[in-house]
C-alpha cells in the first residue's frame, strides 16, 4: 500500500518547469560519480530537483545504470517559515496551508525525462535513514543539503555516513555557514573520519567531502 515506485509519475497534473536551486551545476557531481559510477545515490533534501536532476542527467551521459533516491518531506527547512519565509525562491506553493512544492519537483523530473532514474522517498531524513539501515539499503554516492540546523546537519551526517558503502562518497555544500561547518565537525569527530573541502580558486570551493 505504501509504496513508491515508477508508477508516482503517472497522471500527474503537470506543473511548468521551474529548476530553480542552489548549488544544483556544480562540477562536483559529475566528477564524482566518473569516479565512483555508482549504481545507488541518495539525496537528502532534494527542493525541486536541480542537483538530482543534473546527477541523473550525468549517469545517462555515462550509460550507467544508476538510480538515485531523493529524500524530502518537501514540506520545507525551519528558515521557510522563519527569516526567509517570504523569500520567492522558498515558496512552498501553500494551497489551503499545505505545501505542494513536491508536485513541482516531480513535474520537473517528467520535463527532463529521467523518471526512470529518479525515485522520491517524501519522508524525514532520519526515518528514511533508519529504513534504509532496516532493510540494508547502502549507497556509493550521498548528498546531503537538507536543514541547516545544527542538530539536523550532525544527525544527517552521522546516520548516512552508516548507509555509505566501502569506497564511498558523502558531501554537501555550504562549508562556509558557522553553523553547519561546527555540527560536521562534530558529526566527524564521533564517526572518528574526517572531511575535506577545497581550494578557495576551486568551483567547488562551497563543498566538503568524506571518503569512506
Amino acid at each position: 500500500m505504501n509504496t513508491i515506485d515508477k508508477h508516482i509519475y503517472e497522471n500527474l497534473n503537470l506543473l511548468p518547469e521551474d529548476l530553480q536551486g542552489w548549488n544544483g551545476h556544480a562540477p562536483i557531481f559529475k566528477e564524482f560519480i566518473e569516479k565512483i559510477k555508482p549504481t545507488h545515490i541518495i539525496e537528502v533534501g532534494t527542493w525541486k530537483g536541480m542537483s538530482a536532476i543534473n546527477m541523473a542527467k550525468t549517469v545517462k551521459d555515462l550509460s550507467l545504470d544508476t538510480k538515485i533516491t531523493c529524500v524530502d518531506t518537501w514540506l520545507g527547512a525551519l528558515e521557510f517559515w522563519s527569516k526567509n519565509s517570504q523569500t520567492p525562491d522558498r515558496n512552498l506553493l501553500l494551497k489551503n496551508g499545505y505545501p505542494q512544492i513536491y508536485y513541482q519537483f516531480l513535474s520537473n523530473v517528467v520535463h527532463n525525462k529521467v523518471e526512470d532514474i529518479i525515485t522520491p522517498f517524501p519522508i524525514t531524513s532520519l526515518i528514511a535513514a533508519r529504513y534504509f539501515i532496516q532493510n540494508n539499503i547502502k549507497a556509493d554516492l550521498i548528498y546531503i543539503d537538507g536543514s541547516h540546523d545544527f542538530e539536523d546537519v550532525y544527525y544527517d551526517v552521522t546516520y548516512y555516513y552508516r548507509i555509505l558503502n566501502n569506497k564511498g562518497i558523502i558531501f554537501g555544500d555550504d562549508i562556509h555557514s558557522p553553523i553547519l561547518r561546527d555540527a560536521l565537525k562534530k558529526s566527524c569527530d564521533d564517526l572518528k573520519v574526517e572531511y575535506k573541502t577545497f581550494d578557495k580558486e576551486s568551483p567547488n570551493y562551497n563543498f566538503w567531502y568524506i571518503n569512506k
